[in-house]
């Protein structure tokens, strides 16, 4: 299997940044590349350092994508410069993908039942997340960029919005799960602002090993979500079309500004 990440050195060094990193560098099947330097994802954005903000300053950013729930949002809010250029978008919503922590405190949950949750959970995950998947691919077919998405690990909803964008572009599969298995570089990270984040206190009692799945990126997760989105709609493509309401002419426009 080939190393994604090998393909183009894609993850940006912030000092307070957590998984972030530029999805271009990947090869599609007709010989097109897609185009490097354009749409950025990210885990969140709430420790950044003044030297992280001059990075994303030299990036040229013009917008920031922000899934995370409103109390995602209060708790633990961007750490962006008071003279920021870019645009914010947000939108107002309850805590995402329900609540397994409890399930995680039963007495009968194990690593496995965890993985199993989060697998269904996956199936459900791009509907819930359709408004703002419909405002971030209308933006890419035609709003300013560069532009990057993110939520609190990078790996959920970010990880979803890549891999139908990636499998939009006609990057290969192999590749797409590759790219959100590159998440797993971040793991002790993602672990520590877990803990950082009142979220964490949830997790006080469980053993690690039980809530670790939720941390990982299991390609397992991302194949539940194209199945069931391409059971449903044919395809990623078809999914994007019926539940994001996006046309030929705005499937163009992404695949016209992204590939080269």
């Amino acid at each position: 299997m080939t190393n994604a990440a090998q393909l183009f050195d894609r993850i940006i060094p912030l000092e307070g940044g957590h998984n972030f990193r530029d999805i271009g560098g990947y090869p599609v099947a007709d010989g097109r590349m897609v185009v490097r330097g354009l749409v950025y994802r990210s885990g969140t954005l709430s420790e950044l350092s003044d030297r992280d903000h001059a990075i994303m300053d030299a990036l040229g950013l013009q917008v920031i994508c922000d899934f995370r729930s409103t109390r995602e949002r209060e708790r633990r809010p961007s750490r962006l410069p008071e003279a920021a250029r870019y645009e914010i978008w947000t939108r107002d919503h309850p805590m995402s993908a329900g609540d397994l922590t409890e399930a995680m405190r039963l007495p009968e949950a194990t690593p496995e039942t965890s993985r199993a949750m989060i697998i269904e959970a996956y199936r459900d995950l791009a509907y819930e997340q359709v408004p703002s998947y419909r405002e971030l691919f209308r933006r890419i077919a035609d709003g300013p960029l560069p532009l990057v998405f993110h939520c609190a690990a990078g790996k959920d909803r970010t990880g979803i919005a890549a891999a139908l964008l990636l499998d939009l572009l006609g990057v290969a599969r192999n590749l797409v799960l590759e790219d959100y298995a590159i998440t797993d570089r971040f793991f002790a990270r993602g672990c520590e602002l877990v803990a950082k984040d009142p979220f964490g206190t949830k997790l006080a009692g469980i053993d690690q090993r039980i809530w670790e799945p939720m941390m990982r990126a299991d390609p397992a997760y991302l194949a539940a979500m194209f199945e069931t989105v391409e059971a449903r709609h044919g395809s990623g493509e078809g999914f994007i079309r019926d539940e994001l309401g996006l046309d030929d002419v705005a499937i163009g426009a992404i695949r016209e500004r992204l590939l080269a």
